[in-house]
């Protein structure tokens, strides 16, 4: 295994640029009892239905078991796997970012590493984005028809249906599923974007600038399967008894935090709403007053709540107004960051970043193959 195969340290820097066609980035917090047998697996299926030059990046999250020492067993004998690592568990967000920074591909797609939104999901996704030279961000979504949820339980399908409807009615409508992980972005699209999340709300960080930046999306429907790792006693060190895999994340702490998230970033699209409600409705008093007071009756405190419904209303819109032009500004300095991302290196080799352990000096992959050929699906 060479030192670009396994890259440890908590900080890490940008990787070099494009070197294969495809990069697929899958992270993981400990999964000794399946990690074997799925990185195995996806390896297979990468070699059999991927033509052109690929690469595989697992990215150990922090992991307290075994995971990190499994994970370099395979890479010693699989040229085409890297493992990135660091000591601490930072979540899903840095340990995404951490993999797209050090990608060689042209594409890459980021999915589960159990391949639990389908066995075909990374040809389904690259053929998408080859289809569509314009689109810089194809999302797999469930929500769409021809896709669904299977072994989940009913409670995480509501919670995903109706949150994914609450962020599109709050934050963005440019894709149904905001919230999953399986997605191919264009190289310089996603490493160009200034993401900062740590947490699962990278998904929603990344698609909230990406809008802002008017980058293009195109969704196709997957299959979302919680898997059962069933294994008999089989060999290489599977585990005997079946054992189903749980997610690791706390269900009310991920909603609360997706909730607040989605409400806060773009809040335009609610405030103006809530004050037009408000001011409809004071007319509505208004309207009543002057309808009590034609008939001789007391009308006063109608208006009295009129008025104060119409002065909300008043407030609401010029708090939409302070949002709307902070929103433009914000916009601005995402785009700011996004040029300095892409302009001239900061320094030779690349952006200047921190680095530890990884060695630049070590041999340049096969030159790339254009376009990459997606083999059949089955």
């Amino acid at each position: 295994m060479s030192m670009r195969q396994l890259i440890s340290g908590d900080t890490l820097a940008v990787g070099d640029e494009a070197e294969c066609d495809v990069s697929v980035v899958c992270p993981f917090y400990n999964e000794e009892a399946i990690l074997r047998s799925v990185v195995r697996d996806f390896l297979d299926r990468l070699k059999r239905h991927i033509t052109g030059s690929w690469e595989l990046i697992i990215v150990n999250d922090g992991s307290s078991d075994n995971s990190l020492a499994i994970a370099q067993e395979i890479a010693h004998d699989e040229p085409n796997l890297r493992v990135l690592t660091y000591r601490r568990n930072r979540g899903r967000g840095h340990a995404l970012r951490v993999g797209i920074s050090q990608a060689r591909g042209e594409i890459i797609v980021t999915t589960e590493i159990d391949l639990s939104w389908g066995d075909d999901i990374v040809e389904r996704l690259l053929a998408a984005i080859d289809e569509s030279p314009d689109v810089d961000i194809v999302v797999a979504s469930p929500h769409l028809k021809g896709g669904g949820y299977r072994n989940v339980p009913r409670k995480r399908v509501f919670y995903s249906t109706f949150g994914n409807w609450i962020i599109r009615a709050c934050m963005s409508n440019v894709a149904t599923m905001n919230t999953g992980m399986t997605r191919a972005y264009r190289r310089d699209a996603i490493r160009a974007l200034p993401c900062e999340e740590n947490g699962k709300e990278f998904h929603l960080e990344a698609i909230l600038k990406a809008r802002a930046l008017n980058y293009r999306f195109r969704e196709i429907p997957a299959l979302l399967e919680w898997k059962e790792h069933k294994f008999a006693g089989q060999a290489g060190g599977r585990p005997a008894q079946p054992q189903v895999r749980k997610s690791k994340s706390s269900t009310n702490k991920l909603i609360f935090s997706h909730t607040l998230f989605s409400l806060f970033a773009n809040p335009i699209r609610y405030i103006w709403g809530m004050s037009a409600a408000s001011f409809l409705i004071a007319l509505v008093f208004i309207a009543y007053a002057v309808v009590r007071f034609a008939t001789g009756q007391v009308s006063v405190f109608m208006v009295i709540i009129g008025l104060a419904l119409g002065i909300i209303s008043l407030m609401l819109f010029a708090f939409g107004v302070v949002f709307q032009q902070g929103n433009m500004v914000q916009k601005q300095l995402w785009r700011l960051q996004r040029d300095l991302a892409t302009g001239p290196p900061l320094s030779e080799g690349g952006k200047a970043f921190y680095f530890d352990v990884a060695e630049r000096t070590a041999p340049a992959p096969e030159p790339r193959r254009k376009p990459v050929a997606v083999e059949g699906h089955g």
